[in-house]
């Protein structure tokens, strides 16, 4: 039995650890580069390969119009390459085009006209953006929204919040006149917004006032190791002792707790939080304690005897712990299901897809400008690790983490650096405007300073991860 535990949990993290984040690149760059593929067939351009990965081939195969379909060892990007491309960053091959005939030289990207090359290179992140759209639209129609309330249940003391008026109880409806739809939401604009003031419609006691606050900057543990900068209030929802299911034979069923039960006290001692009734239970294994819990509106007192449990504390050691058999969870009243129709969802999907694009291109600005630190840039190991860890939550949240990934490889692939595909189109932006293409050989310095950007911010961006991979193995 323990070999075949083992083997299950091998093939559980192997899944996670590799076939996840696998997938994720795979299909964010597999579209990317199908946009450019379809536009550039559209247009009627020869294409020579479309590749998933870079290096040596795993595998391919030849298509009727010739392109070489191929998948190759290095998971880390892909390209479409065009008949008359130079690599695969698609550098135009002037000399190769200028000895190709007037049929031949129609099938180009730079036999094509300026309109038709910029919709080329432009279909690639407008691929990504129609994928993102597609995906949350498919979440919300499938599976709805889940939204926990913008319900304040506690204010830290001495926070930025208490300074700003904040109460438990208080229900954020808007941040800077726009709609708060959920906590999560509430958070990230927090989040992303430090030092800089924010107008809160809050809804107290049935009234609707307004508060003024300004995140404080404060560096708050990564989920991938190391910390990150962050806007911080002191808003806090708390997860209260709902019971949302009680296991058969555990301590819970012999003493009669049931699904819906909320514990309000053990001992006397108030329980307000899913914390609270960890540390309550932390050393009452085979002691008898009394539950005071709250059924349909009625305060009831139970006799629990928790079990004992040994767990392993992080130096290794086995610890003893009481535990009583229950999952926790918010209670229902804390959360508003939405349903969404075809076009709602897709309307939805189109307000998500730009909410996303903005915030991301503030934050983005913030740290140009130095407001915000270049050391929260992820590269290839963090991506990694959010992909597994957000698998490992479930296959809905990686769909998320996915359509969120797709969305900023399209975001960063306009930016205007030659070798990117924002650069090509800065080069287009030139030529319709002087009448002319830019000489190759300021085109030439132009690719080499843009391979050189990217190459630097490669380096800096997988130097962080090893700092944030470094700080969470040894922590």
């Amino acid at each position: 039995m323990d070999l075949i535990s083992q083997i299950t949990s091998f093939s559980s993290n192997f899944l996670i650890w590799f076939i996840a984040p696998l997938a994720v690149f795979t299909v964010v760059v597999f579209v990317h580069e199908l946009g450019h593929f379809l536009v550039g067939r559209w247009c009627g351009v020869k294409v020579v390969t479309f590749s998933i990965g870079f290096g040596p081939e795993i595998f391919g195969f030849n298509d009727r119009h010739g392109t070489r379909w191929r998948f190759a060892w290095i998971p880390l990007g892909g390209y479409v390459k065009f008949v008359d491309d130079e690599n695969a960053a698609s550098v135009p091959d002037r000399k190769k085009f200028e000895q190709l005939s007037e049929e031949e030289r129609a099938q180009t990207v730079q036999g094509r006209p300026l309109w038709q090359r910029a919709a080329i290179v432009a279909a690639g992140p407008i691929a990504n953006f129609i994928l993102t759209l597609f995906l949350f639209a498919g979440l919300l129609g499938i599976m709805g929204e889940n939204l926990r309330v913008p319900r304040i249940d506690a204010v830290v003391p001495g926070s930025a919040g208490e300074a700003a008026g904040f109460q438990p109880g208080d229900v954020v409806k808007a941040i800077n006149d726009e709609p708060i739809a959920g906590f999560r939401e509430l958070l990230t604009t927090i989040r992303t917004n430090a030092d800089e003031r924010l107008k809160f419609t809050v809804e107290r006691n049935g009234q609707l006032i307004t508060l003024y606050a300004t995140p404080r900057r404060e560096e708050l543990p990564s989920p991938v190791g190391g910390t990150i900068s962050s806007g911080v209030l002191g808003l806090k929802a708390v997860r209260k002792p709902y019971i949302s299911a009680v296991k058969s034979g555990s301590a819970a069923a012999r003493a009669g707790l049931m699904k819906g039960d909320l514990i309000v006290a053990i001992d006397g001692k108030p329980i307000p939080s899913f914390e609270a009734l960890v540390a309550a239970l932390k050393d009452a294994a085979g002691k008898r304690l009394q539950f005071k819990i709250l059924r349909e509106g009625r305060e009831i007192v139970l006799p629990v005897v928790p079990d004992a449990k040994e767990v392993r504390g992080k130096d290794g050691s086995l610890i003893r712990r009481g535990v009583i058999g229950v999952q926790i969870s918010a209670p229902p009243e804390d959360f508003i299901r939405k349903r969404y129709g075809p076009l709602a969802a897709m309307w939805k999907g189109m307000q998500d897809t730009y909410k996303l694009l903005k915030t991301t291109l503030v934050h983005l600005q913030k740290i140009i400008v130095g407001k915000e630190s270049a050391k929260q840039l992820g590269g290839p190991i963090t991506i990694v690790q959010m992909s597994s860890q957000v698998a490992s939550i479930g296959f809905d949240q990686l769909i998320w983490w996915t359509a969120v990934i797709s969305a900023s490889i399209g975001l960063i692939n306009l930016f205007p650096i030659p070798m990117l595909d924002g650069g090509h189109l800065m080069f287009y932006a030139y030529e319709a405007i002087r009448g002319r293409p830019m000489s190759e050989r300021a085109q030439a310095i132009g690719f080499a300073i843009g391979a050189a950007m990217i190459f630097t911010l490669m380096i800096f961006v997988i130097f962080n991860d090893l700092v944030r991979l470094k700080l969470q193995l040894l922590g």
